[in-house]
């Protein structure tokens, strides 16, 4: 494993040692790509998700979404074709409050999911105590080891190549 005459440890090793020391250091029990992996929401929850949103497309919007697409359209048809100010300048009113229903409407749903994820994600710290800071140290290890998996699989598969 290592060069006993120089005592001095491979790259390969290192590596090797790293992912082992990564995957020793626990937080409730669970190493950082365990935890990280909980963090994620399952298909199941994230069908569950579709649902929630889908229900709130249904019955928190009286008009739906092809409304406001036909208001943009319209407008805009009023604003180039009609010469008259007044009517320009209605449309343009027209178009810019049926564009902000949509960036509304997308607001909403993104921060819907973006909440319930976070929301996930915080009871799992929670369950497991743990602080801000421990979370950013977690992150940080799950995607060392996660870069150390793919290296040691890479490192592998070249030494079964070369034999």
């Amino acid at each position: 494993m290592s060069d006993e005459t120089s005592g001095k440890i491979s790259i390969e090793d290192a590596i090797r040692l790293k992912h082992d020391l990564n995957q020793n250091i626990t937080h409730g029990g669970y190493s950082a790509k365990q935890i990280r992996e909980m963090e994620s929401l399952t298909k199941e929850q994230y069908a569950e998700v579709n649902r929630q949103l889908a229900e709130i497309k249904k019955t928190w919007w009286f008009f739906p979404n092809y409304f406001w697409a036909i208001g943009i359209l319209c407008a805009g048809f009023c604003i180039l074709y009609f010469s008259q100010l007044l009517v320009q300048v209605i449309g343009l009113v027209i178009l810019l409050y049926c564009t902000a229903q949509f960036g509304y409407r997308s607001g909403v749903l993104y921060g819907y999911v973006r909440g319930y994820e976070g929301g996930h994600e915080e009871g799992v710290h929670k369950s497991l105590g743990i602080t801000a800071e421990g979370a950013t140290d977690i992150h940080d290890r799950a995607i060392e080891m996660e870069m150390d998996e793919k290296l040691i699989k890479r490192m592998d598969e070249r030494k079964e190549e070369s034999t």
